[in-house]
């Protein structure tokens, strides 16, 4: 009874209030507390995340904002690029390609190796002046040849003129040249005095390192 009391007080004091509908300022979404510990328990799991990551978990590549709007152009032309391009047909081949493949080969290899290809004629001589400059060069090469040759012969034949006197020497018997000194009655020819004199002045006075300097 005293509530009743009361309440028709203060509507008399605030008409303009209690003309008000009747019903509860705060709501929750449906479901609310049904869910509420599994909000709880992923909050609590999302803090500990957070307080043992050192750095952000959400990165992004070098240059990646700076070439951001060239990837983007990118995206959109070969979206247009698609588009333009009916399904389908990206990659097609002819009908019975595959199946007529291996006899188109042998038919193009078989025809080039039938095929006789003319030889190739290669000119020697492609100006007067590389002819005229060959023969000039052949001309010096026989005459130095040949100038050459002629210095080297006399020594040659001279060599061989020592040699086969050296052979006939050789096969010359000793008893032959024996009688051949009797018979002449040839005789070592003697030094002179004088010379005697001086060989043993320079054997005496000199020795032979000093006389082999000398010479």
């Amino acid at each position: 009874m005293d509530n009743q009391e009361e309440n028709n007080d203060w509507k008399k004091e605030a008409p303009i209030l209690a003309g008000l509908s009747v019903h509860h300022p705060f709501s929750v979404p449906e479901g609310y507390f049904e869910e509420l510990p599994l909000h709880v328990s992923n909050a609590v799991y999302l803090e500990k995340i957070k307080t043992k990551a050192a750095e952000s978990g959400f990165t992004t590549p070098i240059n990646y904002f700076n070439e951001l709007r060239e990837d983007i152009n990118a995206a959109l032309l070969k979206e247009k690029i698609k588009a333009a391009v009916p399904e389908g047909h990206d990659y097609a081949v002819p009908a019975n390609y595959f199946e007529q493949l291996q006899s188109n080969i042998l038919s193009k290899t078989i025809y080039e190796a039938k095929t006789p290809q003319s030889p190739r004629v290669v000119r020697l001589w492609h100006s007067k002046l590389l002819k005229y400059a060959s023969a000039a060069c052949f001309i010096i090469m026989s005459a130095t040849g040949v100038y050459f040759y002629q210095q080297h012969k006399p020594a040659q034949k001279l060599a061989y003129n020592e040699l086969a006197t050296e052979q006939i020497l050789y096969d010359i018997d000793e008893d032959v040249i024996i009688d051949h000194i009797k018979d002449n009655d040839l005789q070592q020819a003697k030094p002179a005095a004088k010379d005697v004199a001086l060989e043993n002045y320079i054997l005496s006075n000199y020795s032979q390192n000093e006389i082999a300097s000398n010479l």
